[in-house]
Protein backbone atom coordinates (compact mmCIF):
# COMPACT_ATOMS: atom_id res chain seq x y z
CA UNK A 1 0.00 0.00 0.00
CA UNK A 2 1.59 3.23 -0.92
CA UNK A 3 1.59 6.02 0.91
CA UNK A 4 2.41 9.41 0.61
CA UNK A 5 2.15 11.62 4.10
CA UNK A 6 0.82 15.24 3.26
CA UNK A 7 1.18 15.85 6.76
CA UNK A 8 2.82 15.06 10.45
CA UNK A 9 -0.80 15.11 11.64
CA UNK A 10 -2.42 12.68 13.52
CA UNK A 11 -3.55 9.83 10.98
CA UNK A 12 -7.18 8.60 11.28
CA UNK A 13 -8.21 5.22 9.55
CA UNK A 14 -11.93 4.81 9.16
CA UNK A 15 -13.10 1.26 8.20
CA UNK A 16 -16.06 0.83 6.19
CA UNK A 17 -17.50 -1.22 3.71
CA UNK A 18 -19.71 1.37 1.87
CA UNK A 19 -17.49 3.78 -0.22
CA UNK A 20 -20.18 6.48 0.18
CA UNK A 21 -19.60 6.09 4.40
CA UNK A 22 -15.89 6.24 3.99
CA UNK A 23 -16.68 9.68 1.38
CA UNK A 24 -18.90 10.86 4.21
CA UNK A 25 -16.03 10.59 7.33
CA UNK A 26 -13.65 11.84 5.09
CA UNK A 27 -15.71 15.00 4.34
CA UNK A 28 -16.49 15.13 7.89
CA UNK A 29 -12.78 15.24 9.15
CA UNK A 30 -11.66 17.37 6.06
CA UNK A 31 -11.63 20.66 8.39
CA UNK A 32 -9.90 19.06 10.85
CA UNK A 33 -4.96 18.29 10.77
CA UNK A 34 -5.61 14.62 10.25
CA UNK A 35 -4.24 12.51 7.83
CA UNK A 36 -7.51 10.41 6.68
CA UNK A 37 -7.04 6.96 4.98
CA UNK A 38 -9.64 4.38 4.56
CA UNK A 39 -10.25 1.16 3.76
CA UNK A 40 -12.77 -1.37 2.89
CA UNK A 41 -12.81 -3.99 5.29
CA UNK A 42 -10.72 -5.00 8.13
CA UNK A 43 -7.95 -7.08 5.56
CA UNK A 44 -7.18 -3.64 3.93
CA UNK A 45 -7.22 -2.00 7.43
CA UNK A 46 -4.96 -4.30 8.87
CA UNK A 47 -2.58 -3.52 5.75
CA UNK A 48 -2.10 0.35 7.05
CA UNK A 49 -1.32 -0.78 10.24
CA UNK A 50 1.78 -2.17 8.89
CA UNK A 51 2.53 0.73 6.61
CA UNK A 52 1.87 3.95 9.18
CA UNK A 53 1.42 4.59 12.19
CA UNK A 54 -2.39 4.72 12.93
CA UNK A 55 -3.67 7.56 15.46
CA UNK A 56 -7.49 6.35 15.59
CA UNK A 57 -8.87 3.80 13.53
CA UNK A 58 -12.49 4.22 13.38
CA UNK A 59 -14.40 0.91 12.17
CA UNK A 60 -18.00 0.07 11.38
CA UNK A 61 -19.24 -2.65 13.22
CA UNK A 62 -20.95 -5.02 10.61
CA UNK A 63 -19.09 -5.43 7.57
CA UNK A 64 -18.79 -8.99 5.29
CA UNK A 65 -15.67 -11.22 6.61
CA UNK A 66 -14.92 -9.75 9.96
CA UNK A 67 -16.81 -7.65 12.07
CA UNK A 68 -15.42 -4.20 13.65
CA UNK A 69 -14.83 -5.64 16.94
CA UNK A 70 -12.73 -8.16 15.61
CA UNK A 71 -10.56 -5.59 13.73
CA UNK A 72 -10.40 -3.77 17.40
CA UNK A 73 -9.17 -6.59 18.65
CA UNK A 74 -6.74 -7.14 16.25
CA UNK A 75 -5.76 -3.81 16.57
CA UNK A 76 -5.59 -3.64 19.92
CA UNK A 77 -2.76 -6.63 19.70
CA UNK A 78 -0.75 -4.92 17.20
CA UNK A 79 -0.61 -1.14 18.25
CA UNK A 80 -1.53 -1.09 21.65
CA UNK A 81 -1.64 3.22 21.95
CA UNK A 82 -3.87 3.11 18.71
CA UNK A 83 -7.30 4.69 19.83
CA UNK A 84 -10.03 2.86 18.74
CA UNK A 85 -14.17 3.50 17.83
CA UNK A 86 -16.99 1.61 16.37
CA UNK A 87 -19.32 2.88 13.72
CA UNK A 88 -23.02 1.58 13.74
CA UNK A 89 -26.08 1.93 12.43
CA UNK A 90 -27.82 -0.64 15.18
CA UNK A 91 -26.92 0.47 18.24
CA UNK A 92 -27.65 -1.92 21.16
CA UNK A 93 -26.63 -3.23 24.52
CA UNK A 94 -25.00 -6.46 22.89
CA UNK A 95 -22.89 -4.09 20.09
CA UNK A 96 -21.89 -1.93 23.23
CA UNK A 97 -20.76 -4.58 25.48
CA UNK A 98 -18.80 -6.00 22.62
CA UNK A 99 -17.28 -3.15 21.51
CA UNK A 100 -16.17 -2.57 25.01
CA UNK A 101 -14.68 -5.94 25.32
CA UNK A 102 -12.98 -5.41 22.29
CA UNK A 103 -11.43 -2.09 23.72
CA UNK A 104 -13.07 0.59 21.75
CA UNK A 105 -13.11 3.87 23.03
CA UNK A 106 -16.12 4.73 21.80
CA UNK A 107 -18.88 4.54 19.42
CA UNK A 108 -20.07 6.66 16.57
CA UNK A 109 -23.62 5.84 15.54
CA UNK A 110 -25.20 6.24 11.45
CA UNK A 111 -26.78 8.76 10.75
CA UNK A 112 -23.66 10.77 13.10
CA UNK A 113 -23.32 14.81 13.68
CA UNK A 114 -20.65 16.05 12.30
CA UNK A 115 -19.66 18.30 15.49
CA UNK A 116 -19.59 15.37 17.76
CA UNK A 117 -17.89 13.01 15.55
CA UNK A 118 -15.18 15.59 15.13
CA UNK A 119 -14.81 16.79 19.20
CA UNK A 120 -14.49 12.91 19.96
CA UNK A 121 -12.34 12.63 17.10
CA UNK A 122 -10.19 15.28 18.93
CA UNK A 123 -10.51 13.82 22.16
CA UNK A 124 -9.02 10.40 20.79
CA UNK A 125 -6.38 11.43 18.56
CA UNK A 126 -4.81 14.50 21.72
CA UNK A 127 -5.19 11.49 24.11
CA UNK A 128 -1.99 9.72 22.72
CA UNK A 129 -0.21 12.17 21.09
CA UNK A 130 3.17 11.32 19.46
Amino acid sequence: MPYDRRSHGAVVLCVDDDREILSALRRSLSTEPYEVITAQGAAEALGWLEEVQVDLVITDQRMPGTAGTELLREVRRRSPKTARAILTGYPGLGVIKEGLDAGAETFFFKPWNDDALRAKVRLLVNKNPR
